[in-house]
């Protein structure tokens, strides 16, 4: 498993976000949360994109969000 697919994991889990704020790990870690919160199967192939964007097996998606408010937009 990739390292960004294993943060991921790590948010679908339940687990706190122990990332950085901003890095490529804090992304796949909210995105993570973001597929459990909304009964989505776990990521797979998460690789970060331009800017914000996470793309997860075929989706992309665009954090819009805060630190302290999570907020996604799928892509495609």
């Amino acid at each position: 498993m990739d390292s960004l697919t294993a943060c991921a994991r790590i948010g679908y889990d339940g687990n706190p976000n122990p990332y950085l704020w901003s890095s490529p790990a804090w992304y796949a870690c909210q995105l993570g949360i973001m597929f459990h919160a909304t009964g989505r199967p776990v990521p797979t192939k998460v690789r970060m994109g331009r800017g914000s964007i996470v793309h997860a097996g075929d989706m992309s998606f665009r954090y819009t969000g805060t630190q302290q408010a999570q907020a996604w937009d799928r892509l495609k």
